[in-house]
């Protein structure tokens, strides 16, 4: 499916909302070109009307311009609402759509280019989506409704401004053609300065601890310069466009006027001053519309510009395979003959085997680098063995319903990710669990002493960690991944969480696989090892 489809989807309750608004906006451009026409005839033929029908019209002069305030504040206040609201449902819809990729495609994007897609493309591609058709319809007829009454005014002088106007889009066809590239240029550079920020920001307490404030300083302003450099590129073309605009538009009055008094004088039209008047006043109206179609196409330019970098932001779609078997329950998990290589050729794991059943503790050993972390990510589907089997209840775990696998396992990252809530809302982690539960499973982890309405972000390293330990009890699982439950921990505390596992193995005859550097928890809770090597 499109992006294009996949968003109409998204603004359908939006769509219904666009008739009333636009019907609304419509009547505003009727009701804004009633002054002009009024106040032509009122000085065409102010000699015929007695006092009072001339502050009679007056009167109904002043009246249509309050009401054109009221409906100009209205349409523009219902437009926006809408406009923003279906802002918020495809920023929502990219949002779960990026979170949902597969974890290679995941790492193609920095942290700061991710946060702008999300952020800044999806604002301005759900304004050219919400207002494209609407507003495009509503300034070419706004300006057939003007010429038609410029018409009714003058012939020549409707001409003339027809013809003058020309020079306009001449200007703006040369224009036209810098403002995408220059536009994608700019959105890339914004991507790269909320990296560096995003990330400097991350680690900022490394960079005071090394003292190298100045150098990340440094760094940051490079980038924020050149961004600069795409940003002031990109404002020259909208500000020659937008200029050429005004200036064009600002000359129409005046042009449309002189040849419409030349031709008075020359006696080739007869038309009184009130229509002159008229046609004077009426040509601003045609600004609007014009400029309208402007910042039109410098939003459409822009939202064509980011159209590909929102369409690879989302995941595809996953075809469910009927064959695939639900599992209700791991009853054996087993590598045979795993190896993996990355793109670029680097192998790090290389025939592993072993076999785990509830009761077992597997401890995963070995060096830095020789695949641990791959291991571990393979175990949770987010990457896959290049070749070998991983096989889960004796079967492939290929044929096995991805969902009915993953939400059987359950992990302890090494670094534990900590969400800016409370204790209680980072252990449950989405999962329908009562507060009582909550603060059972605390317990067992040795946060019994924390008040669990507190915010998580507060804690200390070692509480992170048996946060995450909670985390990972709270889940319905069959498999525990840890990966170094006690590095941040002293003695006494890793005795405890030791303790702890051992009770909630033999309860719940659950499989451990523990990644570990930690003798006592080889020596005191696994039952089987798997030491990796590097490939060589």
């Amino acid at each position: 499916m499109t992006l294009s489809k996949q968003m109409e989807q998204v603004l359908a309750p939006i769509y219904k909302q666009r008739v009333p608004v636009i019907f609304l906006k419509g009547v505003n451009i009727l009701v804004s070109l009633l002054p002009p026409v009024f106040t032509g005839r009122l000085l065409d033929n102010l000699n015929a009307y007695d006092g009072d029908q001339a502050f009679f019209y007056i009167g109904i002069i002043a009246a249509v311009l309050a009401i054109y305030f009221l409906l100009n504040w209205a349409q523009d206040y219902f437009w926006y609402r809408m406009e923003y609201t279906g802002t918020g449902l495809i920023r929502s819809f990219l949002f779960a759509s990026a979170i949902r990729k597969d974890y290679v495609s995941l790492q193609k994007y920095s942290v700061g280019d991710m946060e702008n897609r999300i952020v800044h493309d999806a604002g301005v591609y759900a304004h050219a989506k919400i207002s494209m058709t609407p507003m495009l319809v509503l300034n070419i007829v706004h300006i057939l409704v003007i010429l038609g009454l410029l018409f009714s005014r003058d012939v020549p002088m409707t001409l003339a401004t027809i013809a003058f106007a020309a020079v306009f889009f001449l200007v703006y066809k040369f224009i036209n053609k810098h403002i995408r590239k220059a536009a994608l240029k700019e959105t890339e550079g914004y991507s790269e300065v909320l990296t560096y920020a995003s990330e400097t920001i991350a680690g900022v307490d490394t960079v005071q601890l090394y003292g190298e404030e100045e150098y990340f300083a440094h760094r940051f302003e490079h980038t924020v310069d050149k961004y600069e450099h795409f940003l002031i590129k990109l404002r020259k073309w909208k500000g020659l466009a937008l200029a050429a605009n005004n200036k064009i538009m600002g000359l129409l009055p005046l042009a449309a006027v002189f040849v419409g008094l030349y031709l008075y004088r020359a006696d080739i039209i007869i038309v009184g001053i009130g229509s002159i008047v008229s046609f004077y006043l009426l040509l601003p109206s045609l600004a609007d519309p014009i400029k309208s179609l402007t910042e039109f196409n410098i939003d459409a330019q822009n939202a064509k510009a980011v159209e590909g970098r929102l369409v690879a932001l989302l995941a595809e779609e996953t075809v469910h395979d009927s064959h695939l078997e639900f599992i209700d329950k791991i009853h054996s998990l087993e590598f045979s003959n795993i190896c993996y290589k990355y793109e670029d050729g680097t192998e790090v794991l290389w025939d592993v085997n072993f076999e785990v059943k509830p009761g077992d503790a597997l401890a995963v050993t070995g060096p830095s680098g020789a695949g641990k972390t791959t291991f571990l990510r393979m175990l949770k589907r987010q990457l896959h063995p290049s070749w070998g089997q991983i096989l889960i209840n004796g079967k492939n775990y290929q044929h096995v319903d991805d969902k009915s696998y993953i939400e059987r396992i359950a992990v302890l990252t090494q670094n534990v990710f900590i969400f800016d809530d409370t204790i209680t809302a980072n252990i449950k982690f989405g999962k329908d669990i009562s507060d009582e539960e909550v603060q059972k499973i605390a317990e067992l982890c040795a946060l019994g002493h924390l008040d669990l309405n507190d915010w998580a972000t507060k804690l200390s390293g070692g509480e992170r960690q048996r946060l995450g330990l909670a985390r990972a009890l709270a889940c319905k699982y069959d498999v525990l991944i840890l990966d170094e439950p006690t590095t941040e921990l002293d003695l006494d505390t890793e005795n405890k969480i030791i303790e702890t596992l051992k009770a909630v193995q033999q309860e719940n005859r659950c499989i451990f696989i523990v990644i570990t550097h930690s003798e006592n928890v080889l020596k005191n809770l696994c039952n089987k090892s798997l030491i990796m090597t590097k490939p060589k």
